[in-house]
């Protein structure tokens, strides 16, 4: 009896922490785009949200704020935004002590929300779209950088290097579950 428990328990945490993960993703990266716009001296213009039946169930449109560095900050902060909230929720994991089926879905939210910055950055520089199958093909956080007068490999040796701590991170909290 204790094993299918274990089963169900499992496949609550898979569920949850992929739809939470899409989902708080999605309306992260989008308002933290619009949150800088906003705050450099840009303009929220309208916000939609619907049933989401599509990738685009959430959008947020502003206009940009003058400047170089503030429009590349303003485009690199939809991913960035996704970044820290991927360490906040790894970070939660880690340090409280959650149920065990809400530590992994926890990771796994966590984890989408890493992997938004560092698909968005890489696969487009492949040639590849920034979702494998779905998603533009140009390297928006890279973009990002560069109108900030990062250069480039700076900016994919520093994703490197967070994207290498946020999976120790990750590791340790999983560890943690076992």
């Amino acid at each position: 009896m204790r094993g299918s428990g274990s089963i169900l328990t499992g496949g609550v945490s898979i569920f949850f922490g992929l739809i939470v993960g899409i989902l708080v993703c999605k309306i992260v990266h989008e308002s933290g785009h619009a949150l800088t716009a906003s705050v450099l001296g840009g303009r929220i213009e309208t916000v939609r949200m619907s049933f989401p039946r599509r990738f685009g169930f959430f959008s947020v449109s502003y206009s940009e704020p003058p400047g170089d560095w503030r429009k590349g900050l303003t485009i690199l902060m939809g991913t960035g935004a996704t970044t820290i909230v991927a360490y906040l929720l790894v970070l939660l994991a880690l340090g409280w002590r959650l149920p065990v089926w809400l530590r992994m879905g926890t990771l796994l939210a966590a984890s989408i929300c890493a992997y938004d910055m560092f698909l968005y950055a890489t696969l487009p520089l492949l040639g590849l779209r920034r979702g494998l199958l779905f998603g533009g093909r140009h390297a928006e956080p890279v973009e990002g950088a560069e109108l900030m007068g990062i250069p480039t490999g700076l900016f994919l040796i520093a994703l490197s290097v967070s994207f290498a701590v946020f999976h120790t991170l990750a590791y340790r909290a999983l560890r943690n579950c076992m």
